[in-house]
């Protein structure tokens, strides 16, 4: 029977002889068993050097956030945070310069002692969704519910490693966000773009302008096809009544600054549609034609 195995030192497959060989050759093995030597004695200083480290802290009374960080087991931003939340009392004694007295740590350790999360025996699971629960309903991520939920403070418990966050609040929240429930066609910027030739910066202009109903799903916008449909329409409708300066220029020859002195020797209303400004045909041709 061949027992085949990857080398450990080298990675190169090979056949062993026995069930317990990890390396392919003689230089292997020896290569591989200094570089356990190495590592060991490397680990072995790290301790001593922490001891050591450990063994000078137990004779301080006042340490920087860096010794109190070594000296409770944790990293320096976790301290910062206690000093932050005022779970932790530290004095500062220059613009670069903190300390924290070890009677401070004892005390805090003292008066926080440790306590078992036990569920309410009136809590009602019902009246709770699950960080899930609230991704599925209202086609948002885990990760917008967690943000959303501490920014705005809403009400939560936490059962075991679950957090539950209260229904009335989350509801209320996304009230502001319901579309009428007969809408069931929709446009992404995507396909009015492909359709109409429009901008992103031109599309949210024309939905703010005109109040077309829109939702958010997934991080993706979409808005009302039907109510986008009918604000087009009526836009090219008017547009049918009315000449741009660029139109007016063609059809009559005109110089643009021929069009603007008409304009303002005869006092036709002009009006500024997005890039655009118009005035009715009807008054233009009239004063062409009686020219």
């Amino acid at each position: 029977m061949e027992v085949k195995r990857i080398c450990q030192w080298c990675g190169k497959p090979f056949i062993a002889k026995k069930t317990t060989t990890n390396y392919c050759s003689h230089q292997c093995a020896s290569q591989g068993y200094k570089h356990r030597m190495r590592e060991r004695r490397l680990e072995l200083r790290e301790l001593q050097d922490l001891i050591e480290v450990k063994s000078k802290l137990d004779h301080q009374d006042y340490f920087t956030f860096a010794q109190a960080a070594q000296l409770m087991g944790v990293s320096r931003q976790y301290i910062y945070k206690l000093v932050k939340e005022e779970k932790l009392r530290a004095s500062r004694i220059s613009a670069r310069m903190s300390i924290i007295r070890r009677a401070d740590i004892e005390l805090m350790l003292k008066t926080r002692p440790y306590e078992r999360r036990r569920v309410k025996d009136d809590l009602d699971i019902t009246e709770y969704y699950t960080a899930e629960q609230i991704a599925e309903k209202y086609k948002v991520s885990q990760k917008w519910v967690w943000a959303y939920t501490r920014e705005h403070d809403i009400p939560k418990v936490k059962i075991r490693q679950f957090n539950y966050y209260s229904k009335k609040h989350i509801d209320a929240a996304f009230a502001k966000y319901r579309t009428d429930d007969a809408l069931t066609e929709w446009y992404t910027p995507e396909e009015i773009e492909k359709k109409y030739g429009m901008t992103r910066v031109a599309i949210r202009s024309q939905v703010y302008r005109n109040n077309i109903p829109s939702k958010k799903e997934h991080g993706q916008i979409f808005y009302s096809k039907l109510h986008f449909d009918l604000s087009k329409q009526t836009a090219e409708d008017n547009s049918s009544e009315y000449y741009t300066v660029q139109e007016a220029m063609k059809k009559y020859n005109l110089t643009r600054d021929s069009v603007y002195g008409i304009l303002q020797f005869h006092e036709i209303k002009r009006e500024k549609k997005g890039r655009f400004v118009r005035f009715l045909k009807v008054e233009f041709d009239h004063i062409m034609g009686a020219r």
